[in-house]
């Protein structure tokens, strides 16, 4: 089937490299150039947990993407993921700590938040009256390298990619306007992010566009953190990051945007960044020696939205909520698979019906 990619993050560039490995004719366009910084899945962590709780599906495709994360190290020849544990925190009662705790198949009691600081040897600190739950399933995920090694590895499969290329919106059926030529595909799947609800614009109200910033903060000492993902007002997360550095954001601070005209990181996102880092890292810096802008692609549920136009059925909109999709990157692969031969696993099944039942912190940027 002659199949167009449209949008090479790590959805797009996943997808591409699966269908051209299961005989597809492929042809991936992205507007910009490799690698770059300008949507989603740049960086180089994000984080890796094996049980989200943000809901039972979510871990069922945890689990699965973790036995292909395994598969890509091995072609790769390298690993992608460090298993640095996490810290699920949250207020007293937090439904989203006490989720974390069930659908964990090692289950623990809970701490208190007091009990941070010293675990950490004071590196980290949290409200003494806060549930905390400590899952050993948790790392980071080297998201550049994997970027780069799939922009090697989907042409060895025989996916074309072409950068820089601009589709032109929006796009009606199954052709792609391009420079003023038409190009006409069997079916066409749309994995551009923060762009999708452009080129696609039944799907623009489902789709919100948001502007992040995530800021790398210096210890004088530094050592191995675990991942933290908060359950409070600003949605805090953080995750060790290379050269000894820690790097945090919020989930839930940060306005409506244009993806084509982002402000940059500013005074204003470094003095809220260094005010809760004051009292997340005692240990380190307050001042942040890189701060790196991002963008939330989200629907109001926080579920991924894979679904098929209601003008064409074999143009499909896959969009797995910026980083919160991340962890799941070598299963989208499998889902565009398994829509283009119309035999869909019982977790694509859910994602197009909208299941899923993630809360607020579901697209936690990792």
């Amino acid at each position: 089937m002659k199949v167009a990619v449209v949008g090479l993050g790590i959805a797009g560039l996943s997808v591409s490299a699966r269908l051209a490995l299961a005989g597809h004719d492929v042809s991936g366009f992205e507007q910009f150039e490799p690698l770059h910084e300008r949507g989603s899945s740049h960086g180089d962590t994000r984080i890796m947990r094996l049980t989200p709780g943000e809901g039972e599906i979510y871990v069922r495709l945890a689990r699965r993407a973790n036995a292909l994360w395994r598969t890509w190290e091995g072609l790769a020849g390298r690993p992608f993921i460090e298993w640095t544990g996490g810290l699920m925190a949250g207020p007293r009662g937090s439904p989203f700590v006490a989720a974390c705790q069930r659908m964990s198949q090692t289950p623990a009691a809970l701490m208190r938040g007091d009990a941070i600081h010293a675990l950490t040897r004071g590196a980290l600190a949290m409200p003494y009256e806060w549930d905390v739950f400590r899952q050993e399933d948790c790392g980071v995920i080297a998201a550049d390298a994997v970027r780069a090694f799939l922009l090697r590895q989907a042409p060895r499969w025989g996916a074309k990619l072409h950068h820089n290329v601009r589709i032109e919106a929006p796009i009606e059926g199954a052709r792609l306007r391009i420079a003023g030529e038409e190009r006409v595909f069997d079916a066409i799947i749309v994995t551009a992010g923060a762009w999708a609800g452009k080129l696609l614009p039944e799907f623009s109200g489902k789709l919100a566009v948001k502007r992040r910033v995530v800021g790398y903060f210096r210890s004088d000492s530094p050592r191995m953190l675990p991942v933290v993902c908060c359950d409070d007002e600003a949605g805090l997360y953080g995750m060790p990051a290379p050269r000894g550095l820690y790097k945090f954001g919020f989930h839930a601070i940060g306005g409506a945007t244009d993806p084509d005209t982002v402000r940059d990181p500013d005074g204003e996102d470094e003095a809220m960044l260094a005010e809760h880092a004051a009292r997340l890292l005692p240990t380190h810096q307050p001042k942040p020696v890189r701060m790196v802008r991002c963008l939330y692609t989200v629907t109001p549920d926080e579920n991924f939205l894979i679904a098929p136009s209601a003008h064409h059925p074999r143009v499909l909109v896959f969009s797995p909520c910026s980083g919160h999709g991340f962890k799941y990157a070598p299963v989208f692969g499998q889902f565009a698979e398994e829509w283009l031969s119309e035999k869909p696993s019982p977790e694509l099944q859910a994602f197009m019906r909208g299941g899923g039942g993630v809360n607020r912190l579901g697209a936690e940027k990792a």
